[in-house]
């Protein structure tokens, strides 16, 4: 018996170890001077990822506590973008922007739309407007009712990645073959199967490109002909 109640809490240690956290911290809108809280992640355990490198594993809320908003003028971003002092130019630009979601229902997913949309007010790096919205696809994975809005966002995701490639933002060249790669997937989950199988096929034929990509876009690819658009995988 003491010997089961020992394996069952050496378990318990080993999963609340590999589980995710995260530490409050509280900072204040740039906009108005609202106090909004993060919920800073502290540690968390991955296995895998999804194919569009969502990560998996012990992550809980992760991906919705990287993006938050602020509850009065729904200014939303990184923690650093509430650290970030704007300039009056960039406040009035950023409010009137922010006008079109008053009265309206800010969820996880319509968090990252408005900090993509800040930051390309900002005119910050197409890598960076790309994975807000990203992120914001991947709130909407299991999401049957907001299908239309996931795919706006995968839309805007693979429009500043391509950018992004274009403006030559990614240093490193084995790089590349992943972003054709996931521009690939952006286009297979929003049914533009042609497209999709030509940015497949520039990251398989990469020379360029890191070991496990050959593999997994092929595989990908078998989907993009048989015209399927499954997003949960």
């Amino acid at each position: 018996m003491k010997k089961n109640i020992l394996i069952l809490i050496i378990l318990f240690a080993q999963n609340f170890v590999s589980a995710h956290t995260c530490e409050n911290e509280t900072v204040k809108c740039p906009i108005d001077g609202k106090k909004v809280t993060f919920c800073v992640t502290m540690s968390m355990s991955t296995f895998g990822t999804y194919k569009d490198f969502q990560q998996q594993g012990a992550v809980g809320s992760h991906y919705e506590e990287l993006i938050n908003t602020c509850p009065k003028c729904h200014f939303s971003g990184y923690i650093d973008d509430f650290k970030v002092k704007l300039s009056s130019e960039e406040k009035n630009k950023i409010n009137e922007y922010l006008m079109k979601f008053n009265n309206q229902k800010i969820g996880e997913a319509e968090q990252s739309l408005i900090a993509a949309g800040i930051k390309v007010i900002q005119k910050k790096s197409n890598k960076e407007i790309a994975f807000c919205y990203l992120n914001g696809s991947y709130l909407l994975r299991e999401s049957e009712k907001q299908i239309d809005f996931r795919k706006e966002i995968q839309l805007k995701a693979k429009e500043y990645l391509i950018s992004a490639l274009a403006n030559n933002e990614y240093e490193d060249k084995t790089v590349f073959a992943n972003i054709n790669y996931l521009i690939a997937e952006m286009n297979r989950r929003t049914g533009n199967f042609e497209e999709a199988i030509k940015f497949y096929d520039l990251a398989i034929n990469d020379l360029n490109k890191q070991d496990w990509v050959e593999e997994v876009a092929k595989e990908q690819k078998e989907l993009a002909i048989k015209k399927d658009d499954n997003n949960k995988i």
